[in-house]
């Protein structure tokens, strides 16, 4: 064992005083012990020296078995204090009581050591475990200080010393979580960060390349009209680039709380519909709506409009001229479920796992303004929800988004 602790060394220091006292009380303890049998040893020595000098006719061996009187004794007695013999002999000189007293020391001696070593082995081997213990949880806990946060001291047995060990796992596992937060926290910024001065790269440079073309031929209407346009159009996507990211930087933050109340399926629907009713026509498509207007779903009705339109969108987007684009809803005792499908080009297999990531673009897409983050943010706010996405597609058929939400809760 290693350098003793405080509290180790007061402990052992303790029980050694302990055993020290004791080895002194069992002296004075035999000594008891032999002065009383010495006074029976000499009783029963006066005993006999009386009986024997007040019946000298009787058999001698009477002197031992038969019963001694009062004057017996006293009569013992003063024959022999008469000879030296009295209770000031010395224990030197009465061999019986010397051997005697030897032998009672020795009993309470072998058992006093017996007691103290048993004490000091079974002390020794809970020390020597407690030091082991505690060795192996200061490893632990310099593991987890030393960036190992999965490193957790040993708390599966009881005692006192355990729970406490628990505890300081429960810690480590919330400054743990702590951590992870606050590392996941700062690569999500830098992912923001990144993907912004990414997305606005393109946009400005263009916007600079028009400014520079318009300057240049400023007396050419006909070309600042057309650049201004392109101008235009570039802004708009730099604003579309920063309210969807900012949206979804509020949804992953958790700092959005959702207003959810009951609401009518076929009221978010409308909305969608009013909002790409002029689009659809000035490209010749049409989007049909079949549910039941009763059908209610438990939902904050802006960001589930949001969420709605953007699919809606991407469909009118990846539709050709004439395309049908159908919105339909249905609802079971479990699921309520909201369909978008398409009779567009559809969905390559190769994009189907990937068309949620943000900012991404097929190698098969022709749409060249897309800025990838409609669908993710659709998906994110149904996962708000307590909802799914799920997407089937067919090339050249059409595709179809299925939002389902489960009728468990309304928390």
């Amino acid at each position: 064992m290693e350098k003793l602790g405080k509290e180790t060394r007061f402990l052992l220091g303790g029980i050694t005083v302990t055993c020290i006292i004791s080895i002194l009380l069992t002296f004075e303890i035999s000594s008891a012990i032999v002065k009383e049998f010495q006074k029976a040893q000499m009783l029963h020595d006066y005993s006999v020296a009386g009986y024997l000098l007040n019946h000298t006719g009787d058999v001698t061996v009477s002197a031992f078995t038969a019963g001694k009187s009062k004057k017996d004794i006293e009569q013992g007695r003063k024959a022999m204090t008469a000879i030296g013999y009295s209770e000031k002999t010395a224990i030197s000189l009465l061999p019986s009581v010397l051997k005697y007293r030897n032998r009672v020391m020795l009993i309470l001696f072998c058992a006093l050591l017996f007691v103290f070593s048993a004490i000091y082995s079974f002390i020794f081997i809970y020390l020597n475990k407690q030091h082991k213990v505690l060795k192996d949880a200061g490893t632990s806990i310099r593991d987890f200080l030393n960036g190992n946060t999965m490193s957790r001291i040993d708390s599966e047995q009881i005692g006192e010393w355990y729970s406490f060990f628990h505890e300081v796992n429960e810690l480590s596992a919330i400054l743990s979580a702590h951590a992870e937060n606050e590392k996941q926290m700062k690569e999500f910024l830098q992912d923001i960060i990144s993907d912004v001065s990414h997305q606005l790269k393109t946009p400005l440079s263009a916007l600079k390349m028009y400014y520079e073309i318009i300057n240049d031929d400023v007396e050419n209407k006909e070309a600042v009209n057309n650049f201004s346009a392109k101008s235009l159009r570039e802004i708009k996507r730099i604003e579309d680039v920063i309210y969807t990211l900012l949206k979804l930087a509020r949804l992953d933050a958790g700092i959005i709380r959702m207003e959810k109340m009951q609401e009518h399926i076929s009221d978010i629907v409308q909305d969608v519909l009013e909002r790409f009713e002029i689009w659809a026509k000035r490209e010749n498509k049409s989007i049909e709506v079949h549910g039941d207007s009763d059908i209610m779903l438990y939902c904050d009705a802006l960001w589930m409009l949001e969420a709605l339109g953007n699919i809606v969108k991407n469909a009118l987007e990846h539709t050709v001229s004439g395309g049908h684009i159908v919105i339909q809803w249905e609802q079971t005792p479990l699921v309520t479920q909201i369909k978008v499908e398409d009779d567009g080009k559809g969905i390559h297999p190769e994009d189907l796992y990937n068309i949620f990531k943000r900012f991404y673009r097929s190698r098969f897409s022709q749409d060249i303004h897309g800025i990838g983050l409609g669908l993710p943010l659709a998906k994110t706010i149904v996962e708000n929800h307590g909802g799914t996405v799920s997407v089937t597609s067919k090339i050249d058929v059409g595709t179809i988004l299925t939002l389902n939400f489960f009728n468990l809760t309304n928390k």
